[in-house]
């Protein structure tokens, strides 16, 4: 579904259909965005690998820290586009046990640290040659949700669920005729509930082996 039939299906649920409506175009169209958005943070996020602004990352000699795309949720794996041979990558805390001491030391890049500080990456040792690399990712949507016939970029199987959150938004707008606090807590209750349960199911798919192939949300 496509954000026209989502509003369509919006004003269907909350019999909103005739002008002028309690709940603009333009509020539901944010309302959407956000609840994609929010979909991706309660769940693991997009899987991608292949956006070349996000995914890739040009290391050069002398430089170990490396900034990340702000829709990065998680890095999963970081892959040397040469090789295809995976580096490794360890959090903060278990960089000391890993060896992992910034000296400053030239040598051959053997992983990167995420931790140390946000949205950054630290390669260990300093880099002495160049490398690029390919970043295995969790990510946030890459396109703001504005207009009609936009198209979303979870799963359309995930697309009715968002509504819940549209409707929490909806319920708290500060108006006589839409405020209901109840019914707003009710709705976010349930998309939470939901985006708990399709967690779990990814992480499920993922852990499973042999033929199976998961193709993310």
């Amino acid at each position: 579904m496509n954000t026209t039939e989502l509003l369509a299906a919006f004003r269907d649920e909350m019999a909103d259909n005739a002008a002028p409506y309690l709940w603009s175009d333009s509020a539901v169209y944010r309302y959407l965005d956000d609840a994609q958005k929010m979909f991706c943070r309660l769940t693991e996020g997009i899987e991608d690998s292949s956006t070349a602004d996000i995914c890739r990352l040009s290391v050069v000699a002398g430089t170990d820290w490396y900034a990340l795309s702000p829709k990065i949720l998680k890095v999963r794996e970081v892959i040397d586009l040469v090789t295809g041979r995976p580096y490794g990558l360890i959090s903060a805390e278990k960089a000391p046990s890993a060896g992992a001491h910034f000296t400053g030391q030239p040598g051959p890049l053997r992983l990167f640290v995420q931790g140390l500080e946000k949205g950054k990456l630290r390669a260990w040792p300093m880099p002495a040659s160049a490398v690029s690399v390919e970043l295995r990712v969790f990510r946030m949507p890459l396109v703001t949700l504005s207009g009609a016939n936009q198209t979303l970029e979870i799963d359309e199987q995930h697309h009715l669920a968002l509504l819940d959150w549209v409707k929490r938004h909806a319920y708290n707008k500060e108006d006589a005729e839409t405020f209901n606090r109840r019914k707003a807590e009710e709705y976010e209750g349930r998309f939470r509930a939901y985006c708990a349960a399709a967690r779990v199911e990814q992480e499920r798919a993922r852990r499973t082996t042999g033929t199976v192939i998961y193709g993310g949300i």
